[in-house]
């Protein structure tokens, strides 16, 4: 029997290459996850974001708190929070927090949080409220107000 006749074929196989790009894919999806996870665990809890600052919940429901208290001459330092959706069809999502008598006008995006500072020159109660949504600032439910003594 002559030995070309004698030869067996192998069957076909995948390259490896094929095998390792899957694997590498695979590896990165789960590097990716466990970056994410890690980030949300890494961000700051509510509340530490702004040190001294007076952490003022603005959303579709009104200001929380919607009494405030203050000292003439002393600097106000607010942490503005706005827990509302950009999908609110009225106003966008966004909320305000304004009063012309104290110089404050601040737009706070939706899903954010802004720190605002200032200093009261003179006794009084002051009103603040959010005129971009919700029935704006004539809404009984859109309006704060400041105390400030002597």
């Amino acid at each position: 029997m002559p030995k070309q006749a004698a030869k067996k074929r192998r069957p076909t196989q995948k390259p490896a290459s094929s095998h390792l790009y899957l694997r590498l894919a695979g590896f990165l999806a789960i590097i990716v996850v466990v970056l994410a996870v890690v980030l949300v665990l890494l961000r700051p809890p509510a509340g530490t974001a702004a040190p001294g600052a007076v952490p003022v919940r603005v959303d579709m429901a009104g200001f929380e708190p919607n009494v405030l208290q203050a000292q003439v001459g002393v600097p106000v330092k607010l942490r503005l929070i706005n827990p509302d959706s950009p999908y609110h069809t009225d106003g966008g999502g966004k909320h305000q927090f304004a009063s012309p008598e104290l110089g404050v006008d601040v737009v706070v995006p939706p899903e954010s949080d802004r720190v605002v500072t200032f200093t009261p020159t003179a006794p009084g109660t002051y009103t603040f409220y959010c005129d971009v949504c919700c029935g704006g600032k004539e809404n009984p439910t859109m309006q704060g107000t400041l105390k400030v003594t002597a």
